[in-house]
C-alpha cells in the first residue's frame, strides 16, 4: 500500500500522536487561575482543576470562569494551586490546546513557576 492514506501510513500517524517527550501523571489538584491578556491586564479570574500534569505542562479540567468567555486575542493563564502540599506554589502558563472529551479543557504549557511563603494559621 501507498504512503496517502494506507494502513502503513495510518499506523504512523497513530504512533506519532501516542508518542510524548514527558510522560502525563494524572492528578486532581484545586488551581485558583487568573486570565492575563497579552498587555498584562487580568481579563477573568476562576477557579479549575489540574487533571495532569507532565514536565512541561497540564491539562485544566472544570473551569469556572467570573466571565464566561475566553479573550479573542492572546492571553497567558496564571494558576495558583489550592491545596497541601502545593499551596503557594504558582505557574504561569500559555493555552496550546482547547477543549477535548465530554467537557471544556485547556491544555497548557509552563513558562515560569514561582512559590511563597503563606503564614501557617495559629491553632
Amino acid at each position: 500500500m501507498s504512503r496517502s492514506g494506507t494502513a502503513a501510513g495510518s499506523a504512523g500517524a497513530v504512533a506519532r500522536r501516542s508518542f510524548r517527550r514527558w510522560a502525563r501523571n494524572e492528578v486532581n489538584l484545586p488551581v485558583h487561575l487568573e486570565i492575563v491578556t497579552a498587555d498584562g491586564k487580568a481579563f477573568t479570574t476562576g477557579t479549575a482543576i489540574l487533571r495532569d500534569v507532565s514536565l512541561r505542562g497540564g491539562r485544566l479540567g472544570r473551569l469556572v470562569l467570573r466571565r464566561q468567555v475566553l479573550p479573542a486575542r492572546s492571553f497567558a493563564i496564571r494558576i495558583r494551586f489550592r491545596s497541601e502540599p502545593y499551596r503557594g506554589v504558582g505557574a504561569l502558563c500559555r493555552p496550546v490546546r482547547f477543549g477535548r472529551g465530554p467537557e471544556f479543557e485547556l491544555a497548557v504549557e509552563f513558562e515560569d513557576f514561582w512559590a511563597s511563603a503563606e503564614p501557617k494559621p495559629k491553632p
